[in-house]
Protein backbone atom coordinates (compact mmCIF):
# COMPACT_ATOMS: atom_id res chain seq x y z
CA UNK A 1 0.00 0.00 0.00
CA UNK A 2 1.35 3.46 -0.84
CA UNK A 3 2.58 5.46 2.14
CA UNK A 4 -0.18 7.85 3.16
CA UNK A 5 0.13 10.34 6.00
CA UNK A 6 -3.42 11.71 5.71
CA UNK A 7 -2.26 14.85 7.47
CA UNK A 8 -3.76 16.95 4.68
CA UNK A 9 -7.53 17.43 4.74
CA UNK A 10 -7.48 17.28 0.94
CA UNK A 11 -6.13 13.72 1.08
CA UNK A 12 -8.94 12.69 3.43
CA UNK A 13 -11.49 14.27 1.11
CA UNK A 14 -10.16 12.26 -1.86
CA UNK A 15 -10.32 9.07 0.16
CA UNK A 16 -13.86 9.87 1.28
CA UNK A 17 -14.98 10.45 -2.33
CA UNK A 18 -13.64 7.07 -3.46
CA UNK A 19 -15.01 5.22 -0.41
CA UNK A 20 -18.44 6.71 -0.98
CA UNK A 21 -18.41 5.75 -4.66
CA UNK A 22 -17.42 2.16 -3.88
CA UNK A 23 -19.98 1.81 -1.09
CA UNK A 24 -17.43 1.57 1.74
CA UNK A 25 -19.55 3.33 4.38
CA UNK A 26 -17.32 2.64 7.39
CA UNK A 27 -14.18 3.66 5.56
CA UNK A 28 -15.86 6.88 4.38
CA UNK A 29 -16.79 7.83 7.95
CA UNK A 30 -13.25 7.14 9.14
CA UNK A 31 -11.75 9.31 6.38
CA UNK A 32 -14.04 12.16 7.43
CA UNK A 33 -13.06 11.86 11.12
CA UNK A 34 -9.84 13.85 11.53
CA UNK A 35 -9.20 12.10 14.85
CA UNK A 36 -8.78 8.71 13.17
CA UNK A 37 -5.13 7.79 12.50
CA UNK A 38 -4.08 6.49 9.05
CA UNK A 39 -3.49 3.00 10.45
CA UNK A 40 -7.10 2.71 11.64
CA UNK A 41 -8.43 3.99 8.31
CA UNK A 42 -6.41 1.46 6.35
CA UNK A 43 -7.43 -1.34 8.74
CA UNK A 44 -11.10 -0.43 8.21
CA UNK A 45 -10.67 -0.11 4.44
CA UNK A 46 -8.99 -3.52 4.18
CA UNK A 47 -11.72 -5.14 6.30
CA UNK A 48 -14.48 -3.70 4.10
CA UNK A 49 -12.51 -4.63 1.01
CA UNK A 50 -12.40 -8.28 2.09
CA UNK A 51 -16.13 -8.22 2.81
CA UNK A 52 -16.81 -6.93 -0.71
CA UNK A 53 -14.68 -9.37 -2.67
CA UNK A 54 -11.09 -8.36 -1.97
CA UNK A 55 -8.58 -6.11 -3.72
CA UNK A 56 -9.36 -7.47 -7.18
CA UNK A 57 -13.04 -6.57 -6.80
CA UNK A 58 -12.12 -3.11 -5.49
CA UNK A 59 -9.92 -2.43 -8.52
CA UNK A 60 -12.56 -3.75 -10.92
CA UNK A 61 -15.21 -1.47 -9.40
CA UNK A 62 -12.84 1.50 -9.44
CA UNK A 63 -12.36 1.04 -13.18
CA UNK A 64 -16.13 0.96 -13.68
CA UNK A 65 -16.44 4.37 -12.06
CA UNK A 66 -15.37 7.82 -13.30
CA UNK A 67 -11.83 8.53 -14.39
CA UNK A 68 -11.24 10.48 -11.17
CA UNK A 69 -11.36 7.22 -9.19
CA UNK A 70 -8.49 5.88 -11.28
CA UNK A 71 -6.38 8.89 -10.28
CA UNK A 72 -7.12 8.34 -6.57
CA UNK A 73 -6.13 4.67 -6.85
CA UNK A 74 -2.97 5.55 -8.81
CA UNK A 75 -1.92 8.10 -6.23
CA UNK A 76 -2.89 6.40 -2.98
CA UNK A 77 -3.86 2.80 -3.74
CA UNK A 78 -2.02 -0.52 -3.66
CA UNK A 79 0.68 -1.69 -6.06
CA UNK A 80 -1.28 -2.17 -9.28
CA UNK A 81 1.23 -4.43 -11.02
CA UNK A 82 0.19 -5.17 -14.59
CA UNK A 83 -3.08 -3.26 -14.06
CA UNK A 84 -1.26 0.06 -13.73
CA UNK A 85 -1.36 0.78 -17.47
CA UNK A 86 -5.12 0.17 -17.50
CA UNK A 87 -5.64 2.71 -14.72
CA UNK A 88 -3.41 5.22 -16.51
CA UNK A 89 -5.50 4.80 -19.68
CA UNK A 90 -8.64 5.35 -17.62
CA UNK A 91 -7.17 8.63 -16.37
CA UNK A 92 -6.98 9.93 -19.96
CA UNK A 93 -10.80 9.96 -20.23
CA UNK A 94 -11.18 13.28 -18.44
CA UNK A 95 -9.07 16.48 -18.74
CA UNK A 96 -9.10 17.26 -15.01
CA UNK A 97 -8.11 13.71 -14.10
CA UNK A 98 -5.37 13.72 -16.74
CA UNK A 99 -3.96 16.98 -15.36
CA UNK A 100 -3.85 15.74 -11.76
CA UNK A 101 -2.33 12.44 -12.88
CA UNK A 102 0.41 14.28 -14.77
CA UNK A 103 1.12 16.47 -11.78
CA UNK A 104 0.98 14.04 -8.88
CA UNK A 105 1.57 10.49 -10.19
CA UNK A 106 5.24 9.71 -10.73
CA UNK A 107 5.23 6.65 -13.02
CA UNK A 108 3.11 7.38 -16.10
CA UNK A 109 4.08 4.26 -18.03
CA UNK A 110 3.35 4.66 -21.75
CA UNK A 111 0.49 7.11 -21.20
CA UNK A 112 2.35 10.38 -20.69
CA UNK A 113 1.63 11.80 -24.16
CA UNK A 114 -1.98 10.59 -24.05
CA UNK A 115 -2.48 12.27 -20.66
CA UNK A 116 -1.05 15.54 -21.99
CA UNK A 117 -3.32 15.36 -25.04
CA UNK A 118 -6.34 14.71 -22.79
CA UNK A 119 -5.51 17.77 -20.67
CA UNK A 120 -5.37 19.92 -23.81
CA UNK A 121 -9.02 19.11 -24.65
CA UNK A 122 -10.27 21.61 -22.06
CA UNK A 123 -9.08 25.23 -22.07
CA UNK A 124 -9.21 25.55 -18.29
CA UNK A 125 -7.09 22.52 -17.54
CA UNK A 126 -4.87 23.27 -20.53
CA UNK A 127 -4.19 26.70 -19.05
CA UNK A 128 -3.27 25.10 -15.71
CA UNK A 129 -1.04 22.63 -17.54
CA UNK A 130 0.77 25.46 -19.31
CA UNK A 131 1.45 27.06 -15.95
CA UNK A 132 2.52 23.99 -14.00
CA UNK A 133 3.58 21.40 -16.59
CA UNK A 134 5.29 23.48 -19.27
CA UNK A 135 8.42 21.38 -19.66
CA UNK A 136 6.80 17.94 -20.09
CA UNK A 137 4.28 19.40 -22.51
CA UNK A 138 7.05 20.94 -24.60
CA UNK A 139 8.98 17.68 -24.49
CA UNK A 140 5.93 15.92 -25.92
CA UNK A 141 5.89 18.41 -28.83
CA UNK A 142 2.35 19.60 -28.05
CA UNK A 143 1.41 22.73 -30.01
CA UNK A 144 0.89 25.14 -27.14
CA UNK A 145 -0.42 27.89 -29.42
CA UNK A 146 -3.47 25.72 -30.13
CA UNK A 147 -5.03 27.18 -26.97
CA UNK A 148 -6.27 30.54 -28.33
CA UNK A 149 -7.71 32.20 -25.24
CA UNK A 150 -6.86 30.77 -21.83
CA UNK A 151 -9.81 31.33 -19.49
CA UNK A 152 -9.73 33.97 -16.78
CA UNK A 153 -9.67 31.42 -13.97
CA UNK A 154 -6.46 31.90 -12.05
CA UNK A 155 -4.62 29.05 -10.36
CA UNK A 156 -5.83 25.48 -9.98
CA UNK A 157 -7.74 23.13 -7.72
CA UNK A 158 -10.85 23.93 -5.72
CA UNK A 159 -12.30 27.19 -6.92
CA UNK A 160 -13.39 30.49 -5.38
CA UNK A 161 -15.85 31.82 -7.95
CA UNK A 162 -17.33 35.33 -8.02
CA UNK A 163 -20.35 36.57 -9.99
CA UNK A 164 -20.64 40.37 -9.87
CA UNK A 165 -24.20 41.45 -10.66
CA UNK A 166 -24.08 44.44 -8.30
CA UNK A 167 -23.85 47.11 -11.01
CA UNK A 168 -20.60 48.46 -9.53
CA UNK A 169 -16.94 47.56 -9.34
CA UNK A 170 -16.00 45.40 -6.38
CA UNK A 171 -12.80 44.33 -4.68
CA UNK A 172 -12.77 40.91 -3.01
CA UNK A 173 -10.36 39.10 -0.70
CA UNK A 174 -10.56 35.68 0.91
CA UNK A 175 -8.82 33.90 3.76
CA UNK A 176 -7.30 30.43 3.49
CA UNK A 177 -5.95 30.47 7.04
CA UNK A 178 -7.61 30.37 10.43
CA UNK A 179 -10.77 32.47 10.72
CA UNK A 180 -10.11 35.98 12.05
CA UNK A 181 -6.42 35.71 11.10
CA UNK A 182 -4.69 37.74 8.40
CA UNK A 183 -1.63 35.68 7.46
CA UNK A 184 -3.16 33.83 4.49
CA UNK A 185 -5.16 36.43 2.58
CA UNK A 186 -5.60 36.42 -1.20
CA UNK A 187 -6.55 39.77 -2.72
CA UNK A 188 -7.87 42.30 -3.03
CA UNK A 189 -8.94 41.22 -6.52
CA UNK A 190 -10.89 43.68 -8.64
CA UNK A 191 -14.21 42.54 -10.10
CA UNK A 192 -15.50 44.63 -12.98
CA UNK A 193 -19.21 45.20 -13.48
CA UNK A 194 -20.83 41.94 -14.69
CA UNK A 195 -17.57 40.04 -14.38
CA UNK A 196 -17.58 36.34 -13.52
CA UNK A 197 -14.20 34.95 -12.51
CA UNK A 198 -12.66 32.16 -10.44
CA UNK A 199 -9.49 31.90 -8.40
CA UNK A 200 -8.13 28.41 -7.75
CA UNK A 201 -7.04 27.64 -4.19
CA UNK A 202 -5.12 24.43 -4.92
CA UNK A 203 -5.67 22.23 -1.85
CA UNK A 204 -6.31 25.11 0.57
CA UNK A 205 -9.60 25.62 2.38
CA UNK A 206 -11.52 28.90 2.45
CA UNK A 207 -12.64 30.30 5.80
CA UNK A 208 -13.73 33.90 5.07
CA UNK A 209 -14.54 36.30 2.22
CA UNK A 210 -14.85 40.09 2.25
CA UNK A 211 -15.92 42.54 -0.48
CA UNK A 212 -15.63 46.32 -0.83
CA UNK A 213 -16.84 48.89 -3.37
CA UNK A 214 -13.47 50.67 -3.34
CA UNK A 215 -10.00 49.17 -3.12
CA UNK A 216 -9.18 48.41 0.52
CA UNK A 217 -5.82 49.11 2.11
CA UNK A 218 -5.77 45.68 3.72
CA UNK A 219 -7.94 42.81 5.01
CA UNK A 220 -9.10 44.88 8.01
CA UNK A 221 -10.27 47.94 6.04
CA UNK A 222 -13.80 48.92 7.11
CA UNK A 223 -16.71 49.79 4.83
CA UNK A 224 -17.49 46.24 3.72
CA UNK A 225 -19.97 45.68 0.90
CA UNK A 226 -20.29 42.03 1.96
CA UNK A 227 -18.90 39.64 4.57
CA UNK A 228 -18.97 35.85 4.66
CA UNK A 229 -17.59 33.21 7.03
CA UNK A 230 -17.56 29.45 6.50
CA UNK A 231 -20.70 28.08 8.19
CA UNK A 232 -20.18 25.75 11.12
CA UNK A 233 -19.89 22.19 9.90
CA UNK A 234 -19.39 23.23 6.25
CA UNK A 235 -16.42 22.01 4.20
CA UNK A 236 -13.98 24.80 3.36
CA UNK A 237 -12.08 22.51 0.99
CA UNK A 238 -14.92 22.48 -1.51
CA UNK A 239 -15.29 25.04 -4.28
CA UNK A 240 -17.39 28.02 -3.21
CA UNK A 241 -19.25 30.47 -5.41
CA UNK A 242 -20.37 33.96 -4.38
CA UNK A 243 -23.00 36.01 -6.24
CA UNK A 244 -23.54 39.70 -5.56
CA UNK A 245 -26.35 42.08 -6.54
CA UNK A 246 -26.91 45.74 -5.64
CA UNK A 247 -27.81 44.74 -2.05
CA UNK A 248 -24.65 42.75 -1.37
CA UNK A 249 -23.98 39.03 -1.19
CA UNK A 250 -27.21 37.28 -2.16
CA UNK A 251 -26.12 33.71 -2.72
CA UNK A 252 -23.38 31.24 -1.92
CA UNK A 253 -22.97 27.82 -3.51
CA UNK A 254 -20.61 24.95 -2.71
CA UNK A 255 -19.54 22.10 -4.97
CA UNK A 256 -16.73 19.63 -5.46
CA UNK A 257 -13.92 20.37 -7.90
CA UNK A 258 -14.72 19.46 -11.48
CA UNK A 259 -17.56 21.65 -12.68
CA UNK A 260 -19.71 24.55 -11.52
CA UNK A 261 -23.44 24.38 -10.88
CA UNK A 262 -25.32 25.03 -14.12
CA UNK A 263 -27.01 28.15 -12.73
CA UNK A 264 -23.66 29.93 -12.44
CA UNK A 265 -22.69 31.89 -15.56
CA UNK A 266 -19.38 30.95 -17.19
CA UNK A 267 -16.31 33.09 -16.66
CA UNK A 268 -15.78 36.03 -18.96
CA UNK A 269 -13.10 38.60 -19.65
CA UNK A 270 -15.02 41.83 -19.17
Amino acid sequence: MSQLSLTCAGERLLGSELAQGLGYANTKSFFEDSNQPPEKIMETALAECQQKGGIEELLTNALRGPAWWAYIVLRYGPDLGDKRETFLKKATEDPKTAYYTLRFVSDLGNQRSALIAATMKDEGWASSALKHLGTPIADAAINLTAIPNPPVENGWGYNTYFVNQSGKELWVSYNTGQAMSSGSITGPQQLNIDQNVGFGRGGAQITEMRAWTSKPDNWSTNGFFALWSLPQGANGLKSWGFRFNENGLIETEEWYSGGMPDKYPPSNGH
